[in-house]
């Protein structure tokens, strides 16, 4: 079972992948993750038992939030059972998205944006926190900021990369 329930809507599958591959590339490997999706259920499970076992063994959710998906009833759906279930719930911001467009119940949690470098920053934190992990290396992201870390040029290029990635994809999506 997986540390990081990823709730999305199925028309946002390919951001919660970049995500998901975003979390995977930054911890290493540390953290396991699950979506509702083709590839991680099969033909023959019993969907909504899988689900439910998912999020009931999460410690973290992370609800993936854009302008199509806040009012939908299923992301909500998760949100409310991660919350009620005691998990961390994240609301994951993009597509313009932003905090101040949260309503009630959804705005008395501390959400991130994932259309800048500082949410996705605070995101990991958050993750390393909840999941009581050390964080992985935080990138410089600024060329100034590089001689100011405790890392290389190099080593920062390749920690920042999938930080790069998930931005830039994240962008594309945007109306």
């Amino acid at each position: 079972m997986a540390d990081i329930f990823v709730s999305f809507i199925h028309e946002e599958e390919d951001a919660a992948s970049e995500l998901e591959r975003f979390v995977r590339d930054v911890f290493d490997n540390r953290v396991d993750s699950f979506m509702s999706s083709e590839g991680w259920i099969h033909a023959g499970d019993e969907w909504m038992r899988r689900v439910f076992d998912e999020l009931d063994h999460a410690k973290v959710l992370i609800s993936m939030l854009s302008p199509a998906s806040v009012g939908r009833p299923w992301i909500n759906f998760e949100a409310g059972a991660g919350w009620f279930g005691r998990k961390k719930v994240i609301p994951a911001l993009f597509c313009g998205l932003s905090i101040s467009d949260l309503k009630q119940p959804l705005s008395s949690l501390q959400a991130v944006e994932l259309e800048n470098y500082a949410g996705i920053s605070y995101l990991v934190s958050s993750i390393a926190f909840h999941l009581k992990i050390d964080p992985p290396n935080k990138p410089a992201f600024a060329s100034t900021e590089v001689s100011l870390g405790n890392l290389n040029q190099n080593e920062n290029e390749r920690v920042l990369a999938p930080y790069k990635r998930l931005r830039n994809s994240l962008k594309e999506l945007r109306p």
